[in-house]
């Protein structure tokens, strides 16, 4: 089955010297003449191999929310979330080096399955391995579900997992307006967690630090005063010399929903007022569900990469920051058209001065994922590399690079399934809507390894 796209902004090997709509109109748009993608390699770049693709599951298990994570000696940690029948009665399912998976459950509740906000894998340099996701449960009345921030670690990495902990601080009950989470593992020795947070009455932008490998939880700070977009993931990075940057998705006067970033010096004790990645100027006042990635080289350049649902600039976007996010450079388009449903890159780091994209082409009928490699710290990028088949609907890519060596994962069902999933959410500008926990659905998690030489 062959991709209509859009007329796209992209050419061979990208480098830098190269009115409001709803969702539902955005998809309907992607109609266009077929554009082929390339899997050649640019001139001035190494080769790309690429493994077969494969289901983590066994036999027709179904899962979604992958998440993976790679330790200083290679070793990989997946892990995604599956449900009886495909529902939302999620157990963790998290698999060390491709032996069977370990399930973790929560005494509070399912785990949430939500593809923006799935659970979280980070190896801490003692070699130990935590997870950090949301419990969710509806609570009459009350128009979304509230959910509990929650983090287990494994000391034996990943055979076992001790009790979980809760990471806000906002009441008695675990539960509140606790999401689209964050987590990160810095090379002192410390563990950050970022979220959204409504505890206010609006969205803020909320993190917290552990200096005793999660067991507890520094208050909870709010990083800026301004509202966050609600539902658009959080990133967390850390550089050599300790700051800290977190990004998200800002709003801004006249409903303009760009991606910012913060700085700390002082371990997130304090913040600098974010500062826009890119003037996107995305109006828009409802929830595009695409957040921000973030990764920072062993020379302190900031890496960061979106999506926006700009009409004209839609789609993925890279921009680099070799000041300590005071400012970026020009943003390179890795994947953009006319219009874009809402896509999810995230960002990895080689050896060689690499820089490796992957995303959910949503520029695509059915979205698919694609990677994009630079050889040149964020210069340039060589062409799109397609690692998903063609026709089916591959979401929420994570990847993860050991010296040549990748790994990217993603959730996969037929067109089908995610068309009759997108038609079947309830319009939550209808003030009489409430939304029900997310479910797993028919998705099944794959993974795709290779090497770039």
């Amino acid at each position: 089955m062959k991709q209509n796209r859009l007329p796209a902004r992209r050419v061979p090997c990208l480098t830098r010297n190269g009115g409001r709509r709803n969702l539902g109109s955005l998809f309907a748009a992607l109609i266009v003449a077929p554009l082929a993608l390339t899997t050649a390699a640019c001139a001035d770049t190494a080769t790309i191999t690429l493994g077969e693709f494969r289901s983590v599951q066994a036999g027709a298990t179904p899962g979604a929310t992958p998440v993976v994570a790679i330790d200083h000696d290679g070793r990989r940690a997946a892990a995604w979330v599956s449900a009886p029948d495909g529902g939302s009665n999620g157990t963790l399912f998290i698999s060390i080096a491709d032996a069977p998976p370990v399930a973790l459950t929560d005494p509070l509740g399912p785990i949430s399955p939500h593809g923006e906000a799935p659970p979280k894998l980070a190896w801490d340099a003692d070699g130990n391995l935590h997870t950090m996701y949301i419990v969710s449960q509806i609570v009459p009345g009350r128009r979304f579900p509230v959910s509990a921030l929650r983090l287990a670690s494994s000391l034996d990495g990943g055979r076992t997992w001790g009790n979980p902990v809760t990471i806000t601080d906002d009441g008695d009950n675990d539960f509140g307006s606790h999401n689209f989470h964050a987590l990160h593992t810095s090379a002192d020795g410390s563990m950050y967690a970022a979220w959204l947070d409504g505890r206010t009455g609006t969205s803020g932008s909320y993190m917290s630090r552990s200096v005793d490998g999660g067991r507890t939880w520094s208050p909870n700070v709010r990083i800026a005063d301004s509202e966050s977009c609600p539902c658009c993931r959080t990133a967390i990075a850390t550089a050599p010399d300790g700051t800290v940057y977190i990004a998200w998705r800002i709003v801004m006067p006249g409903n303009i929903r760009d991606i910012v970033v913060a700085r700390s010096s002082n371990a997130g004790a304090s913040w600098s007022e974010p500062v826009r990645v890119h003037a996107d100027d995305w109006e828009f006042d409802a929830c595009p569900h695409a957040g921000p990635s973030l990764q920072v080289d062993s020379e302190g350049r900031l890496h960061a990469a979106w999506w926006t649902g700009k009409e004209g600039i839609a789609g993925v976007w890279y921009a680099r920051s070799d000041d300590n996010a005071q400012s970026f450079t020009s943003p390179l388009p890795l994947g953009v058209a006319e219009f874009s449903r809402p896509a999810h890159v995230q960002l990895a780091l080689a050896g060689g001065s690499r820089v490796v994209a992957v995303w959910d082409d949503g520029t695509l009928r059915v979205p698919r994922v694609i990677m994009r490699v630079s050889h040149d710290n964020g210069e340039s990028f060589g062409p799109a590399t397609p690692l998903s088949e063609d026709g089916v609907a591959a979401t929420f890519p994570v990847v993860g690079v050991f010296g040549d060596s990748l790994s990217v994962l993603w959730a996969q069902q037929g067109a089908a399934s995610l068309e009759h999933a997108e038609h079947s959410r309830p319009d939550m500008k209808d003030p009489s809507a409430t939304m029900g926990l997310p479910e797993v659905g028919a998705s099944r998690v794959m993974l795709r390894e290779g090497v770039i030489r």
